[in-house]
């Protein structure tokens, strides 16, 4: 008992941070991602797939929703159905320089997709999914922070696939 009255504080406190990085990791949509960003009034949409070597193995559809358009309901669905961990770490990554630009080799099939959900206060959340990894700008920085994604994968491809229709003019 002697022990755990002198280690208290210090037990209470590695309690705590375990709990608040638990809670920081947990699952979230797009709107946990960034602090302050409650709805979406913009949608910017951009979907490429990949060839060998980054060449493009097709057309790159990029188009900006707005409410009032047809697509906007089928496109924001899809985006709120994302569920995303944080790791822990970013807490402290979007705080720190990024290291340069890693290279990814590209195979056929490879997708890119990104997308930007925006608020008319200026609020933003970014994310991005290439090739099978997913990642969120940061607000505190210019900084890409990993994200967790299950089925990381085989996720992006389907969402790359329901986009593009989406986001097909005429």
């Amino acid at each position: 008992m002697s022990w755990l009255k002198q280690h208290g504080k210090s037990l209470s406190l590695a309690l705590a941070l375990l709990l608040a990085l638990a809670w920081y990791s947990r699952p979230v949509d797009v709107y946990g991602l960034i602090p302050g960003v409650t709805q979406a009034d913009v949608l910017s949409l951009y979907s490429r797939p990949l060839g060998p070597e980054h060449h493009s193995d097709g057309p790159s559809a990029i188009r900006e929703l707005y409410p009032e358009d047809p697509e906007w309901d089928a496109a924001l669905t899809a985006l709120e159905a994302l569920r995303f961990r944080r790791p822990p770490w970013n807490l402290l990554l979007q705080f720190l320089p990024q290291n340069g630009i890693r290279a990814r080799v590209t195979q056929d099939g490879d997708q890119h997709v990104l997308f930007l959900l925006g608020q008319e206060d200026g609020n933003y959340v970014q994310v991005q999914f290439f090739i099978d990894s997913w990642s969120c700008s940061s607000p505190n920085s210019s900084r890409s922070l990993p994200l967790w994604v299950p089925d990381s994968r085989e996720t992006g491809e389907a969402l790359a696939e329901v986009l593009r229709p989406l986001m097909e003019t005429d």
